[in-house]
């Protein structure tokens, strides 16, 4: 008899952006931005996380069929949980613009894969800056 092997590839509350004030805070504070035609990036670093933390906006003017927003959103997390351990302790927001509907899954796996290197290279090129400047 096998046994089957189950792995958990869940999306855990630390992770995710979940407060209005938690988009606000990148908004407000956003250091970092790299982004395509069709997608957006925002990152500022996190302050009580250890790890980088995802939200999205995926307006239904930008993105009309919510099946096209789900597997937007699906295939940004998939690419997201598949980050580095020592990726930078960011909270990023990810932005979908006209045209992201129309991208097949692999180009759009691509894209976010490219926006996630971008992003991290921006990072490390930053300026340090220190909480009491603030």
């Amino acid at each position: 008899m096998t046994e089957l092997i189950t792995t958990t590839y869940g999306f855990p509350r630390t992770k995710r952006l979940l407060t209005a004030g938690d988009f606000r805070t990148v908004f407000d504070r956003a250091t970092v931005k790299a982004g395509t035609a069709e997608l957006f990036l925002l990152a500022t670093p996190a302050t009580e996380f250890t790890t980088p933390r995802i939200g999205f906006i995926i307006s239904r003017k930008n993105v009309r069929r919510a099946v096209a927003r789900n597997r937007i959103k699906r295939i940004v997390r998939e690419q997201f949980r598949h980050l580095p351990k020592d990726y930078p302790s960011f909270d990023i927001i990810v932005m979908a613009r006209k045209g992201a509907d129309r991208l097949e899954p692999k180009t759009l796996h691509s894209t976010v894969s490219y926006l996630f290197n971008k992003l991290n290279k921006r990072i490390k090129a930053a300026p340090k800056h220190s909480s009491a400047s603030q």
